[in-house]
């Protein structure tokens, strides 16, 4: 069950990593050490698991930058940490999130665009003019299918990009609640 919760959420993460496609790429001004911290809140049947997962820029050229997402959640008084992923994104083309990511454990997924609008958000005592994503999620990860629902919001001002993001999923008869919000962002000098 750990093993395809982690999957799920590195899925989840894939399409809202960053702005709407048409946007120019959310990487392109990053820098080496710039990262964003989320909280994850997520109920699975009756089980509430909750944690943080954080995205940061490790490598950075004119072309290419690539990001490594980490995270630890707690459930049943235990903490885990979640497997490090890391993804290169083409900074010479407009960021795609319908296209995925590097998903874990041979996950298939078809990420279908939807609905986009815009909207004042206010996430961790911050405001934000925020642009609006929904998404449709047809998965198998780890031989388990996954029918999701996600709505991301997103800023030009934050890191990455994304404000807010809320899943409802179906994975493999059971209902999956999750929702992320910005913590905080900053940038780490590398070592």
């Amino acid at each position: 069950m750990f093993r395809t919760f982690v999957a799920v959420v590195a899925l989840a993460f894939a399409p809202v990593a960053a702005r709407a496609a048409d946007d120019e790429n959310p990487y392109k001004n990053s820098k080496v050490g710039d990262f964003a911290t989320y909280t994850m809140t997520t109920k699975v049947a009756t089980i509430a698991i909750n944690g943080t997962i954080t995205q940061t820029v490790i490598e950075k050229s004119d072309k290419e930058a690539t990001i490594k997402v980490t995270g630890q959640i707690e459930f049943g008084g235990n903490k885990m940490d979640i497997p490090a992923q890391e993804q290169k994104i083409d900074l010479t083309k407009p960021f795609d999130p319908t296209k995925g990511a590097n998903l874990p454990g041979g996950a298939e997924a078809k990420i279908e665009k939807g609905k986009e609008g815009k909207e004042k958000i206010k996430v961790n005592g911050k405001e934000y003019d925020a642009t609006w994503t929904t998404y449709k999620v047809k998965a198998k990860v780890m031989n388990q299918e996954v029918d999701a629902e996600v709505k991301a919001w997103t800023a030009k001002d934050v890191p990455a990009g994304m404000i807010k993001m809320t899943m409802n999923a179906d994975i493999a008869g059971q209902k999956m609640e999750m929702t992320m919000e910005l913590k905080e962002t900053g940038s780490k000098k590398s070592k």
